[in-house]
């Protein structure tokens, strides 16, 4: 009968509009939670019932039923925050994160409110790990992404990096007539005559000299001295570059040569800038010499094509490098006066064609000799001072040695059905059948958004619009609770015909 049927209606009315309830109420009881997806509850009407009508056949609706109650996955606005380890996502993806202490565990979230555990593992607030890759440094000096996807681990210390190159711009005064010692600068310096091997005096023995520290392998600190004079030839200065002989442990050690790294000279143009940089006086074709092994020899030339002297600050172990050829403890070092060489490498030793000019170069200007410019590429040990995460999700250490570290970089997920992942509670999803399988990648990839750092994700819930709702869910409710009393109502005048 179709009152019965009318009795069914408003209850399928009262039972969704009571689910719709609980999905606004959900709504409203997140909308200060990180990163939530506010959820929609759509409804469908259910098969209606064939009836035969004058016009032929009718149907007539036999009430409602819940058709979707699914997140809305719009893009959140962003709270800003004073911890770097706080992101949030521009645009698609999901961070990915796993239960150590669940074996294949893979959850999805938008909120990023992570921090560095004990361990130095990229926790979540409930203890779940941040998923990424690690990174190395290049030669090239970048960093690229090495391995896996795994769980992200921050390093609390630097280890030290052996100085690899020194960058040293002089200018020499052009006014500066002649050497101001008769012999070369290395004879002096193997001379004891009135002074002890391998210390020279200015005005006796040298024009100028300049210093600076570089890093072993260990992280000890030594110095480099480089001496400068005059030679009786047009525009032309000998170098010769040192270090302190009661550090030198190569096969010197002990003799009066000990401590001699590299020589040779620098030719300037009329304009004073480097010409050329050779290995004897007056002769341009001459190869700049190092030190090695008790005898001078033509130096070698690195990737930047500058030359390379061999320093021994820990003792030969009598085992070869195969990639340098040297020995193991052998610190080889690229000496860059502000010109690289074009080389010919096909020649034994190789052929330096010509020397082009950097921006800060060694001149030979009417100035007194001074020390423009000096740098070098080694570190000491250092420790994690400061975390930085820029928007491809590269998350960079500061350490107290000045050095600053690529780590890591968050890896990022997006599905084709978002909207039909499983929800696990604090703020994870799951993947399912309906949600298909993760796309991975590198944020501001494959369609990933992009890392703001120091920022939360805020909840898509509008208030407005939920109270809203909360109103027209509240009419609904309480107009199917009449059509339920009304109905009973007729139910009960049809009885009252029997009497």
């Amino acid at each position: 009968m179709g009152l019965t049927s009318s009795l069914y209606s408003g209850v399928s009315g009262l039972a969704n509009m009571g689910t719709a309830m609980q999905v606004i109420g959900d709504n409203v009881a997140n909308m200060n939670t990180t990163a939530y997806k506010g959820a929609r509850a759509t409804f469908q009407d259910i098969m209606a019932l064939n009836i035969n009508t004058a016009s032929g056949t009718s149907q007539v609706g036999r009430g409602s039923s819940m058709s979707d109650v699914s997140p809305l996955f719009i893009q959140g606005s962003f709270e800003s925050t004073t911890s770097p380890t706080d992101l949030a996502i521009a645009g698609n993806g999901f961070f990915m994160v796993t239960d150590p202490n669940i074996e294949n565990s893979m959850y999805y979230t938008r909120a990023g409110q992570f921090l560095i555990d004990q361990e130095g593992y990229m926790v979540n607030p409930a203890g779940l790990r941040v998923q990424g890759w690690d990174m190395e440094v290049q030669p090239d000096g970048s960093a690229e992404i090495v391995g896996s996807i795994k769980d992200i681990q921050i390093t609390n210390t630097s280890p030290p990096v052996a100085t690899k190159q020194i960058t040293l711009s002089v200018n020499l005064d052009s006014r500066t007539t002649g050497p101001v010692s008769p012999a070369t600068l290395w004879d002096d310096w193997v001379s004891t005559d009135g002074k002890s091997a391998g210390t020279l005096t200015a005005n006796v023995h040298y024009e100028y000299r300049t210093s600076l520290n570089i890093y072993d392998s260990l992280g000890n600190t030594h110095d480099i001295t480089v001496y400068f004079d005059r030679t009786d030839n047009d525009r032309e200065w000998e170098f010769l570059v040192t270090m302190d002989p009661d550090e030198d442990k190569s096969a010197a050690a002990g003799t009066n040569e000990a401590g001699m790294l590299m020589r040779g000279y620098l030719k300037f143009t009329p304009q004073g800038q480097i010409e050329s940089i050779y290995g004897a006086p007056g002769d341009s074709t001459a190869p700049i010499e190092r030190f090695k092994d008790g005898s001078w020899e033509s130096v070698t030339y690195g990737d930047h094509n500058y030359p390379q002297l061999v320093a021994f600050f820990i003792p030969a172990t009598g085992t070869t490098d195969p990639e340098t050829n040297e020995d193991i403890s052998a610190q080889i070092i690229e000496f860059d006066f502000g010109a690289a060489a074009d080389i010919d490498r096909t020649t034994s030793p190789p052929t330096v064609n010509s020397w082009s000019l950097e921006s800060i170069s060694s001149t030979q200007y009417a100035n007194r000799s001074s020390t423009i410019f000096y740098d070098q590429d080694g570190f000491g040990p250092g420790f994690l001072e400061s975390l930085n995460v820029d928007s491809e999700g590269t998350i960079s250490g500061h350490y107290s040695n000045g050095r600053i570290i690529a780590l890591a970089q968050v890896a990022l997920a997006r599905f084709n059905a978002p909207h039909s992942l499983g929800k696990e509670g604090g703020n994870l999803f799951r993947e399912t059948t309906a949600s298909g399988a993760p796309i991975t990648g590198q944020p501001r990839t494959n369609g990933l958004g992009a890392i703001a750092s120091n920022s939360l994700e805020q909840s898509t819930v509008d208030l407005g619009t939920e109270f809203v709702k909360l109103i027209t869910t509240q009419r609904a409710f309480q107009a199917n609770s009449r059509v339920i009393t009304t109905t009973d109502d007729m139910m009960n005048e049809l009885l009252n015909m029997k009497r």
